[in-house]
């Protein structure tokens, strides 16, 4: 089995550039963008997307919009918090959109989950979605409900990933509206708010 790429290949593109042709009006492609988005194209294809699904746009997209300095920064950043190579390209493979986050949102996120939450860094490559929620509006608030309903025996446990990828309905259904203590729903307010 050839071993996924660490990274894009070719040279940064944004989309395919259009050039006005002034005998026809027709618009064209350069070369070096067609040979670029096929390379980019194969390299998806490899990594076991299928063509026929959304996700297989978005890893493209990926690829395409990130040029080789900052993929390698970011795969840097996700190292520093041991991760693998094989947890990185995993972590890509279920949510491409991981490596399109600013390196301060990973290094942020994975500070809160790991340092304040008590998560294994194996988690959350395991779940990258994770990465993709607002520190300040989803994940801060819900986790303070969370370790407050902890502290007073409400409940004994909870899977991080469900609580982030529930909807705010959802959320206050099942954490705050059952305990029928204004304090829960005043805490998540305000963490909102911050």
């Amino acid at each position: 089995m050839e071993k996924p790429p660490i990274w894009p290949p070719g040279r940064k593109i944004r989309s395919c550039r259009h050039a006005e042709n002034e005998e026809n009006g027709s618009n064209e492609c350069s070369l070096a963008d067609q040979d670029n988005n096929e390379r980019a194209t194969e390299e998806v294809q490899k990594l076991g997307f299928n063509p026929l699904q959304q996700l297989f746009l978005v890893a493209l997209q990926a690829l395409v919009q990130i040029s080789k300095s900052t993929w390698e920064r970011k795969f840097n950043v996700f190292k520093q918090w041991g991760w693998s190579d094989e947890d990185i390209v995993s972590a890509f493979e279920k949510y491409p959109m991981c490596m399109l986050f600013s390196e301060h949102k990973i290094s942020e996120n994975m500070d809160f989950f790991v340092n304040t939450m008590g998560c294994k860094s194996s988690y959350i490559s395991n779940h990258p979605v994770l990465l993709s929620y607002s520190l300040e509006k989803r994940i801060i608030p819900r986790c303070s409900v969370l370790k407050a309903l902890l502290s007073e025996g409400l409940i004994e446990k909870f899977n991080v990933n469900s609580i982030m990828v529930c909807t705010e309905k959802v959320f206050l259904q099942r954490f705050v509206t059952p305990f029928e203590d204004p304090y829960f729903l005043k805490l998540y307010e305000e963490k909102q708010t911050l």
